[in-house]
Order: C-alpha cells, then sequence, then structure tokens
C-alpha cells in the first residue's frame, strides 16, 4: 500500500503560482493535503483584496476546492485583526489547529487512510505574540511551542491510537540538523531542532518560517521545509508492508510552464501610473543603498518625516538585487519597494540609543575571504538576514568595518554637531521595528505620535502629491572596510 502526503508553507498570498502548485497538487492526489502557516499575508495581491475589495480571497477558494485537510497558524495570520482571521477561518473549509494557542484553535486534527490513523498537530512559533502590532494576539494566549509539541505528541501517541504523527511547525531550525552547530541566535523563536531532539514520537516533521528548503532523513524522522512564496512544495511518500510503515520526503518545485491563474482587475489596478521622477531614484545592485545615501533612500526618509513632522527617519530596504523608482512610477513598483503594511510611529530616542541601534545594524556586516564587504555568515547563517539592518536619515553616520563589533560607529552628528549620549530626538520608525523585534529593544517605546494610513498607501499619496519628484540627499553616511 501506497500514499503520499503533501504539505506547503509560507505561501504568502502568491496566488498566481500557488495556482500553477494546485495543479501539480491535484494531479497527484494526496491522501492528506497540509499548510503550515503564512498563507495569505505578504503578496500584492493580498494587499489589494484585504484594502480594495471586500471579497473572499481567491487563495481560500483555490485551497477549498483541493480539498486541504488542514491548516497551521502561521505568525503573519495574526498581522490581522481577529474579526479577519475568524472570516477566514470560516471562509476556509478545512480545519485549522494551533496546539500552543490556549482556546482559540484545536491541537490536532486526525484523518485515517487506508486504516491508518494518522494525527497532525500543529504548532506556531511563540513569538508571534512579540511581533504583533496591532490587537490581534492581546486576547490570546500564545504557550512554548516546544513545550506544547512536546505535551501533545505525548498525548496523541497515549490516547488517540494512532500510527503515524506529523508535527506540523510554523517555525524553523535553531541549529543544524547533521551537525547541531548554531545557525540562528537561540532565543524561542525557532526551535525544531530542540523539538527534533528531545520529543519522541515524531514521524514527519513539517517546519517553515524561514523559507528554507529541506527534505532529509534525522533518526528515521522525515523532515521537510517547502520553502517560500510558491516556489515548492513537500512530498512525503508512505509505504505500508505488513504492517510497517515508512516514509521518504522530497520536495516537488513549481513547473513554471503550467499556466497561472490571472486577475484583470488586480493587473490594471497595480500598473497604474501614479507619478514621474526626474531624479534617478533605481539602485542596481543589493549593497549599493546599504552602503551609502543614495536618492532612493533620501526619498523614503523625505516621505517619513513629511508625514510624522519626525526629526530622524528610521527606514528598512526590501531584500531585492535591485530596485527603487523608475522614471514612471506604478503601484506595483510602490509595493515592490515597500510591501508591509506597517504605520509610521514618532518615538523619542536619545543619543545612546541611536548609537546602540546603528551598532546593532553595523554588526550585520564583515570583510569577506575576498576583502569585499559581505553580510556576517558566522552571526546570520545560513540565509543573509537584511531585516536586521536599518538606514538612518536626518543624521550624518560612518560605520567603519574593520573595527570590532559594537565599536564601528566612527561617526555620528546632527546638523554638523556630534551627537551626545544624553541628546533626545523624536524618531520615526515603522510600527513593526517598534515592536521591539529582532534585539531592537531601543525602539519598542510607546509612540508619540502615529499615522492611520499604512506604509504603502502612504507612498502612494506621496508620489501623487511631489511628482514630478526631485530628490537631493540631504544626508550622508558610508559604511567602510
Amino acid at each position: 500500500m501506497k500514499f503520499s502526503i503533501i504539505a506547503t508553507s509560507d505561501i504568502h498570498g502568491h496566488t498566481e503560482r500557488f495556482s500553477q502548485l494546485a495543479t501539480m497538487i491535484q494531479a497527484r492526489r494526496p491522501a492528506l493535503l497540509i499548510d503550515n502557516g503564512d498563507f495569505l499575508q505578504g503578496s500584492h495581491l493580498s494587499f489589494y483584496y484585504e484594502n480594495y475589495l471586500d471579497e473572499k480571497h481567491p487563495q481560500i477558494t483555490l485551497a477549498n476546492k483541493l480539498r486541504y485537510d488542514v491548516a497551521v497558524f502561521g505568525n503573519h495570520e495574526f498581522n490581522y485583526p481577529l474579526k479577519t482571521i475568524e472570516a477566514m477561518r470560516a471562509a476556509c473549509q478545512f480545519e485549522w489547529i494551533a496546539a500552543n494557542i490556549k482556546d482559540f484553535a484545536k491541537p490536532f486534527f486526525i484523518k485515517e487512510v487506508h486504516g491508518i490513523r494518522i494525527a497532525v498537530i500543529g504548532v506556531v512559533t511563540h513569538y508571534t505574540a512579540l511581533w504583533d502590532e496591532g490587537e490581534a494576539t492581546k486576547s490570546l494566549c500564545f504557550e512554548d511551542a516546544f513545550l506544547a509539541a512536546q505535551r501533545t505528541v505525548k498525548f496523541v501517541r497515549e490516547h488517540e491510537q494512532v500510527q503515524l504523527v506529523i508535527l506540523s511547525y510554523h517555525g524553523g531550525f535553531e541549529r543544524n540538523i547533521e551537525t547541531g552547530d548554531l545557525i540562528d541566535i537561540e532565543i524561542g523563536e525557532n526551535q525544531a531542532y530542540q523539538m527534533l531532539q528531545e520529543i519522541d514520537g515524531i514521524d514527519i516533521f513539517i517546519t517553515g518560517h524561514q523559507h528554507l528548503e529541506i527534505a532529509s532523513k534525522f533518526r528515521g524522522v522525515s523532515v521537510v521545509q517547502p520553502g517560500s512564496n510558491g516556489k515548492c512544495f513537500a512530498q512525503i511518500d508512505i509505504t505500508i508492508e505488513d504492517k510497517h510503515i515508512s516514509h521518504m520526503p522530497s520536495l516537488v518545485y513549481v513547473d513554471t510552464s503550467i499556466e497561472q491563474v490571472n486577475f484583470p482587475s488586480f493587473n490594471e489596478w497595480k500598473n497604474e501610473v501614479l507619478g514621474i521622477a526626474s531624479t534617478n531614484l533605481m539602485y542596481e545592485d543589493f549593497f549599493t543603498p546599504r552602503l551609502q545615501a543614495t536618492t532612493y533612500t533620501q526619498f523614503v526618509h523625505n516621505m517619513q518625516l513629511h508625514y510624522t513632522n519626525a526629526q530622524l527617519s528610521v527606514i528598512e530596504l526590501p531584500y531585492h538585487s535591485h530596485g527603487g523608482f523608475p522614471e514612471k512610477i506604478t503601484r506595483k513598483d510602490v509595493l515592490h519597494n515597500i510591501s508591509r503594511q506597517n504605520r509610521l510611529q514618532v518615538i523619542q530616542l536619545n543619543g545612546l540609543e541611536i548609537r546602540q541601534a546603528i551598532e546593532l545594524s553595523a554588526s550585520v556586516f564583515a570583510i569577506n575571504s575576498q576583502g569585499a564587504i559581505d553580510f556576517s555568515m558566522n552571526v546570520y547563517f545560513p540565509e543573509p538576514q537584511p531585516y536586521t539592518y536599518d538606514i538612518w536619515g536626518g543624521i550624518d553616520y560612518e560605520i567603519t568595518l574593520s573595527n570590532p563589533v559594537g565599536k564601528r560607529l566612527t561617526k555620528l552628528q546632527y546638523g554638523n554637531q556630534d551627537i551626545q549620549d544624553e541628546d533626545v530626538f523624536e524618531v520615526v520608525v515603522n510600527s513593526y521595528r517598534a515592536t521591539g523585534a529582532h534585539q531592537f529593544t531601543m525602539f519598542k517605546k510607546t509612540p508619540i505620535r502615529e499615522t492611520t494610513l499604512y506604509v504603502p498607501h502612504l507612498m502612494m499619496q506621496y508620489i501623487l502629491q511631489t511628482s514630478p519628484i526631485q530628490v537631493e540627499v540631504n544626508n550622508h553616511f558610508q559604511l567602510k572596510k
């Protein structure tokens, strides 16, 4: 007897590519179909449906047609208000589970396949509650994901007469599976390695959140992590011989020749021209806007300062090899560069806190073996983590990478004067940074004021108001060897 289990994860609303995966999944007719979270939030199409249409997201329609059996809540599900989460759950013709969110969702799902009782246990990284910018998680209790997984696996094994246990964890690995080497800071965001090492009774382990592509075996456990944005899915082939169950994991990549579903009204909306750039606002490689001041970063600072009247501005850059705004700027260009639905918040920071924040960003980089500026892979391995790096506007500063971490800020001035530790400034940050995530605890303060509109809306509005756009770099920073 043979059958397959298929798992998706971190689709992030990329419905066009998901439609290609859906065709492939449907042809395989899996006996069990699981989504591991971060299902809708994060794409241009999702932004369009969330902000401009009061309709069910087409990805839910596709998922219902595929007959998903169960989905696990991911952290990005909680970017939505609880009312929206409940509406999404009601629209899905499958169960949403999470063993570590008390009194919110069922802890596990059971399905019998060819006489085999299979349990799917869902847990989500408990750091979800720390990242919430709104009120979605305020009324919810997130238990440590490891402890909840350990307890629920034990309960299912002892009380549910199951022959196969699947742990579906919306979280990733803190250590390399093969070597045990640290690949992330052990703060509890990612606990997959600990789960593999210390929880008995897991047969199949689905992970996510990190957007890695993994299909491996670890001490008899099939371990998968099916990438992100609909690039692939995980397939675990099950074989039953003489009551012995074996399983083998693999990744199946999207067949790009399959026709994607099309959304004409969305395409028309995203391609609408908002304004004209008279100044070159483009960048052509990943590092340039991170190493020196550019007209593109200045333009984003200008927008943030315009809508908040702050003195200083902090921005994150998207993770693109090239970007910025072309001469004719469309809504698509805005969402490509500023995709997150954050608000802008103004907080007070003193000179010491500003220095600490910039030093934290400076620790992301190092000099590689070829003598070039690169990411510090000994700190952030196996994937670069550019979301821990901010660029400041309104000040002049210089970072010297040959200095040790923590002592790399070699110039810090406001109005041609050195900033002192006790100096106080009003600083605009996005509401995600203001949660204090990724060790930026200095930003976790009660805001003085906040915008009502999300940042992408503000940028669209700003482009309309300022076109034709001309930008001069007002402040300078440099990251040097």
